[in-house]
């Protein structure tokens, strides 16, 4: 299990109040929602950077279908369905 740290968070008053309300709804601690908040925010921005990276390489479109082609035609894993 990861070791879990504080850190202090300044949030302005409304950022703060918004934030408590939706926890509230979700039914979820104000902490719990700031370390959901944090984490999704965090892979969204290596995606990003992942997807920039690809960008940068300027592959030809026919030569990534091309390798998208050779990936094994499997089922996703059950949790990742829509």
């Amino acid at each position: 299990m990861h070791k879990q740290k504080s850190i202090p968070l300044r949030l302005n008053a409304a950022e703060r109040e918004r934030a408590q309300a939706l926890a509230g709804q979700l039914g979820i601690s104000e902490n719990r929602l700031y370390a959901e908040i944090i984490h999704d925010g965090l892979l969204m921005r290596e995606q990003m950077s992942y997807f920039a990276k690809l960008r940068s390489l300027n592959v030809p479109p026919e030569e990534g279908l091309e390798i998208l082609g050779q990936a094994p035609d499997v089922m996703p894993e059950t949790e990742d369905r829509l």
